[in-house]
């Protein structure tokens, strides 16, 4: 399946220009779009043999196809806002991946996008998200016409206003030398930049800041420039590692990064009071008059955590709703670069009711949930909460959303228990502040004694029930609709019993009452909230999220035993396979495997996030490549082999095209990010970033542990997922190639 968020032709030719060297890619595609012309490149050398413990994969991809397509002219257009309404679509020039961070405390370009999607809304506009090929790129894209505004994090200068006009600020910041934390002999003041070497691009208002700190405090100090396409991130990221000395980061943007990376230091600030606004063009007054309007409306607080303890009435006059959540499979992720889970679909859609946007934000454990509710760190708390007599003396809940049952989870095979009265000696493993912990303690006078070992605040539940399932721990706790989705996706587990709780059960469908909390102050909002889940419960939307994340196996289905009949055929479909494979350089046999992975050779096949097609493609990202039609069998094929070509060049084309081409389809299953999370964390492990196979595979495994996925840009992904997809798809394609030999 393929992200709906960020990809479109109009802009892939400037992501891709560097790293065309043996494919093509289609650019701002007709209906159905076309590719360009192949670039001219040189003969390749004859391919290697494969590696003895590498499986058969392509070496390097096929010659395209030998017809010239012409390529399209991109759209250009400088008009004022009169002109955008005509033409329905707000272009917005944005940096960096077509995923962005897991939005945990309102990441600041996350937050953009989501304002801008909100402004285009008021204006009757749809909006597309274009990528610039660099930073540096960005004001001479906007001035040409590929784009309205510039959404970038852009600080305003003179030097840039004099070719742009900027919007009333987003924020304000302060710019900041940063460095790996706990290295010695760190710069701690202006003066001491004397001689040191700071990392930054040269298009950046920090290299404006270094050079004037340069010529007044830091004589002495070498400004080095990096590639204009690495990211603020990236190179926070590198100073982290020890593989860059320092750098200059936004203090929004740190505060976000810090959230997960906590091996960055900020010394000291280089600027303060800078500006952080949009950018038009200056011929533009009447875009820059709505937007200032927008902003002033919209944007009344900076993007950095502050404490806030309003009631409803303030959080519609801010325009934020902040839920606090947890990162985990069931409650919140990130798949394919959209925000996804049970609570967020619940949260999101009382913030849509409300009128006002939504700001996720998570704390580093399960235990700072109440704490950080009741110091005004959030508005709500959205995280399948469990109404206990001890939380509610602390903090109000809402009428329930979700009814369960706590029960005894143990393996599947090996010892197992099978009444209450069996409790005695064992031990049973959960989390001090679960609903759990409280359930089990109630247990010990009347079936105990047993042993109730408190597990880290830091860990989900699923990785107590894998734990479990690993053999790793013998029992532990969780509620009856979390095992279920536990299930669809892992064997060994099984249900022992329900536990018992005090009191009366909360209802037939189960006895513990999963709810909204908010303070108790928070009279108005609790009110709002009953109402919502009054008119939202068991409704259609309820019941499509449910049986979505507890309810519907996601697994892959079983392989069935596949047969090239005498035709020498793989599907029906194989003369659109090969069609499309050869103009964008791809074996067909390999995008045949892929299909039959997606769809199982079903153009009729919907996925339960609404993929559709052959393919697997989401609607949003259908329509941002030029196709609507994607159960049609020629549209879902072109748009599946073109987005796969887009991400293998994604990635450095030093890395061999096989290994490129397998990290692109972890990134076509999972998603480009957490794929380059994999990456970063088979860095530090000492693997090959460069390899799939025994490396980042072994790496992609790692984002499902709360060790790993806290510290990760993209946070929790189930690596299992995009490990299973590579493999069973290199196993069918190896099969498919003994098959049909060419």
């Amino acid at each position: 399946m393929v992200s709906s968020f960020g990809f479109n032709p109009s802009h892939a030719r400037w992501l891709l220009a560097a790293a065309l060297s043996l494919s093509v890619l289609a650019c701002e595609p007709s209906k159905p779009p076309a590719p360009p012309p192949p670039p001219p490149v040189a003969v390749p050398a004859p391919a290697p043999a494969p590696e003895p413990e590498d499986p058969i994969f392509p070496e390097a991809p096929p010659p395209p196809s030998a017809q010239p397509i012409p390529e399209p002219e991109p759209l250009k257009s400088t008009g004022d806002l009169a002109a955008i309404r005509a033409s329905g679509m707000l272009r917005v020039l944005v940096e960096g991946t077509d995923e962005d961070f897991l939005p945990r405390q309102g990441m600041p370009k996350a937050q953009d996008r989501l304002l801008l999607t909100r402004f285009a809304e008021k204006q009757g506009l749809a909006v597309e998200f274009i990528q610039a090929p660099s930073f540096d790129r960005l004001i001479p894209m906007l001035r040409e016409g590929r784009g309205d505004l510039i959404a970038a994090d852009l600080t305003v200068t003179p030097a840039r206003a004099k070719e742009v006009a900027f919007t009333r600020p987003l924020a304000v910041v302060s710019e900041f030398v940063v460095g790996k934390k706990g290295e010695k002999d760190l710069p701690r003041k202006p003066e001491q930049l004397a001689g040191r070497t700071v990392h930054v691009r040269e298009s950046s208002s920090f290299a404006d800041s270094l050079r004037a700190l340069a010529q007044d405090k830091a004589p002495g100090l070498v400004i080095e420039p990096v590639p204009e396409s690495i990211e603020p991130e990236e190179l926070v990221y590198e100073v982290s590692r020890g593989e860059r000395p320092l750098t200059v980061a936004d203090s929004h943007l740190l505060a976000a990064i810090e959230a997960y990376n906590p091996d960055v230091e900020r010394l000291f600030p280089i600027a303060e009071g800078r500006q952080i606004a949009w950018a038009v063009r200056q011929e533009n007054p009447e875009l820059k008059l709505a937007l200032d309007s927008f902003v002033t409306e919209h944007v009344l607080t900076e993007y950095a955590s502050e404490s806030f303890k309003g009631d409803l009435p303030a959080i519609r006059k801010r325009g934020v709703l902040r839920v606090l959540t947890r990162n985990n499979p069931v409650t919140y992720f990130l798949h394919r670069g959209e925000q996804h889970g049970f609570d967020f679909e619940l949260a999101k859609a009382a913030a849509e009711q409300l009128g006002v946007r939504l700001e996720i934000v998570v704390p580093p454990s399960r235990d700072l949930l109440i704490p950080w509710l009741k110091e005004g760190k959030g508005d709500v708390i959205a995280a399948s909460l469990t109404v206990t007599p001890e939380r509610s003396a602390e903090i109000a809940f809402s009428k329930p959303y979700l009814y369960v049952d706590e029960v005894l989870v143990q393996r599947s095979e090996g010892p197992k228990l099978a009444s209450l009265a069996e409790l005695k000696g064992q031990k049973l493993h959960v989390r001090a502040s679960s609903s759990y912990h409280a359930t089990l303690q109630a247990l010990q006078k009347a079936h105990g004694p047993f042993e109730i070992i408190q597990e880290s605040e830091e860990q989900e539940t699923e990785e107590l029930l894998e734990k479990v399932a690993s053999g790793e721990i013998p029992y532990t706790v969780a509620d009856s609709l979390l095992l279920s989705a536990e299930q669809a996706y892992r064997d060994g587990l099984e249900a022992a019993f329900p536990l018992p709780v005090e009191g009366t059960p909360a209802a037939k469908e189960g006895s513990r009452a999963i709810a909204f909390a908010v303070r108790k102050d928070a009279v108005k909002l609790r009110g709002f909230l009953d109402g919502f889940v009054k008119k939202m419960y068991r409704g259609t939307n309820y019941n499509i999220w449910r049986k979505r994340y507890f309810e519907n196996s996601r697994r892959v289905f079983e392989a069935k035993v596949e047969r090239t009949e005498v035709s020498g055929t793989l599907s029906p479909y194989d003369a659109i396979f090969q069609s499309y494979s050869s103009r964008y350089g791809m074996d067909w046999r390999l995008m045949a495997a892929q299909a039959y992975q997606e769809s199982r050779f079903n153009p009729k096949q919907k996925s339960w996030v609404g993929a559709i097609g052959l393919f697997q493609v989401m609607p949003a990202t259908g329509r941002s490549l030029g196709f609507r039609k994607l159960e049609d069998p020629e549209e879902g094929t072109h748009a599946g082999v073109m987005y796969l070509q887009w991400l293998v060049n994604r990635f450095e084309p030093e890395i061999p095209f096989k290994h490129r081409l397998r990290f692109a389809l972890a990134s076509y299953n999972a998603g480009y990010g957490h794929v380059q999370d994999a990456r970063r964390i088979a860095k530090e492990k000492g693997w090959n970033p460069n390899k799939w196979f025994g490396h980042v595979e072994k790496a992609m495994l790692l984002l499902e542990k709360p060790e790993y996925y806290r510290r990760a840009r993209y946070g929790y992904c189930r690596g299992s997922e995009p490990v299973k997809y590579v493999s069973e798809i290199q196993t069918r394609y190896a099969s498919y190639v003994e098959l049909l030999p060419h």
